[in-house]
């Protein structure tokens, strides 16, 4: 069983350019943890800090505040305007500063990167009242219930800024490896990987949907693909199994320090969060064409495996 392995990151010995790029882009896809033992641009300041930590718990409305950068929207917060307007101006600055890191670092991503939320998770992980599916603690790969990736790479870059304790992880293998140890389990192995990726409509269909959200016009409208119910199923069979989350044999337990940063594609590796308050979050979306090796996405890995099974039958 291979358990992804922390890859530690300097920043200031890293070239820029598409060579480094490549090299940390496939240890991405390859299901390491790209690690930053000190966070590597400017966070925000003590001030705003502080407010993050002891303000928003308590106007908390969902299961996280998320900022929308497409969108330059808030939501997951209640409160008075001129908290959720301070909020909305700490994440979009944020948010800049991440992306205009990460833009450096790795640059095959942001060349094709669709712009996800930017998370605060402002309470602590450990015995968070949350049904099984939500909670953080269980081990699970990354998907969604709506928002089609149609098989982009899910990104997500983390950091730390509780000032004094560490966010601890848990991991139980790479996507690979618990796809095809329960793909039948979890009612996968009958889905024809053939018809995983959708034609052009259903992508514009997509691509609709994204543009009448960032207008602001509310809508009803789920946008799915059978890529994203597929990862569903297998999200929520890992989180509903009780032989699987304790099965010890396939644990790594993680510690991130405060003020440290980590990126890893949370689609590939599984990962529950322990314990951990305080830490801000950023999603980006990738598409296949910017990947470096996309012969190990789960989209490819899903029909690989189907097309396999035909050639046994």
């Amino acid at each position: 069983m291979r358990l992804p392995a922390l890859f530690p990151v300097d920043p200031a010995a890293i070239q820029n350019g598409a060579t480094a790029g490549d090299d940390l882009a496939r240890r991405l896809e390859e299901g390491h943890i790209l690690f930053f033992p000190k966070v590597p641009f400017q966070l925000p300041s003590e001030p705003d800090l502080d407010f993050l930590r002891t303000d928003l718990a308590k106007m908390l409305a969902l299961k996280n505040i998320s900022y929308h950068p497409p969108e330059d929207m808030l939501s997951g917060i209640k409160g008075d305007r001129a908290a959720k307007e301070r909020t909305r101006a700490i994440l979009k600055e944020h948010s800049a500063h991440v992306r205009g890191f990460l833009g450096r670092v790795l640059p095959r991503y942001a060349e094709g990167w669709s712009l996800g939320k930017v998370n605060w998770r402002p309470i602590e992980e450990h015995g968070r009242p949350l049904s099984r599916h939500a909670s953080n603690e269980f081990i699970h790969v990354d998907a969604f219930p709506s928002g089609a990736t149609h098989g982009a790479r899910v990104l997500r870059f983390f950091t730390n800024v509780n000032p004094s304790e560490v966010r601890v992880w848990r991991s139980s293998g790479t996507f690979q490896e618990l796809y095809e140890d329960f793909r039948e389990r979890a009612g996968l192995a009958a889905i024809d990987g053939a018809r995983i990726a959708e034609g052009p409509f259903a992508r514009a269909f997509s691509g609709v949907l994204r543009g009448v959200k960032k207008l602001g016009v509310p809508t009803e409208l789920v946008d799915t693909s059978p890529y994203d119910r597929a990862m569903k199923k297998l999200h929520d069979y890992l989180k509903d199994s009780d032989e699987f989350q304790q099965d010890a044999r396939r644990h790594l337990d993680l510690e991130f320090p405060p003020f440290t940063s980590w990126a890893v594609l949370t689609d590939g590796v599984s990962h529950a969060c322990l314990r951990g308050q305080h830490a801000l979050v950023n999603t980006f979306y990738i598409p296949l064409s910017h990947a470096a090796a996309p012969e190990l996405s789960p989209l490819h890995l899903m029909r690989s495996a189907t097309a396999k099974t035909r050639s046994a039958a």
